[in-house]
């Protein structure tokens, strides 16, 4: 079973710009699996299949982009499909990069090094308040290759917003005068 994908999508007439949706370009520093999930996440719902990836924003520090999914299973458990590890699978599509998922649900290690030094576009959006007041924001986990156009993954973000599938985007939490050091990328 390969992470190969015919995942594009073509960009529809749109507004650019969205309230608090931010897209910057980011170079892949380390690539490291995750398999069963993330502490934070729900332990009914923890992801199958994941990588954490360090990336370079032109910032001071290095962030960890985080992608991952679950496996489509059976009612006896059985593997069907990739389910939402598709967004894996997306990933490595946008950075170029033929990765595959061996039988036993594990991305085979020997291409991990080829991600280093890729670049992608990733989109980054408002999704709450931090203790101290600033704006918090939060990563959307499917991304596009960095020559795609950034209207292409606002396109892929509106239609997650408005199926209901992405529910903590808070763009009204931008008219609170949050100012440019908290955007994502420095813009």
């Amino acid at each position: 079973m390969g992470l190969s994908t015919s995942f594009k999508s073509e960009p529809k007439n749109s507004e650019q710009f969205m309230s608090g949706v931010f897209v910057n370009e980011c170079t892949i520093v380390s690539v490291e699996p995750v398999y069963g999930g993330k502490d934070w996440q729900n332990e009914k719902y923890k992801d199958d299949v994941g990588l954490d990836i360090t990336i370079d924003i032109g910032k001071s520090f290095q962030p960890v982009f985080y992608v991952g999914g679950r496996l489509k299973r059976d009612e006896f458990g059985e593997v069907k499909d990739l389910g939402t590890v598709r967004r894996i699978a997306t990933f490595f599509d946008a950075i170029d990069v033929d990765a595959k998922l061996t039988d036993e649900h594990k991305i085979e290690e020997d291409v991990l090094p080829d991600c280093i030094g890729t670049k992608f576009n990733r989109l980054s959006y408002v999704s709450g308040t931090k203790q101290d007041g600033k704006v918090r924001y939060s990563d959307f986990q499917e991304v596009v290759s960095s020559n795609t156009p950034s209207i292409t993954l606002i396109e892929t973000f509106k239609k997650h917003v408005n199926n209901g599938w992405l529910k903590n985007y808070k763009p009204e939490l931008m008219d609170n005068g949050s100012d440019t050091n908290d955007i994502p990328g420095g813009w």
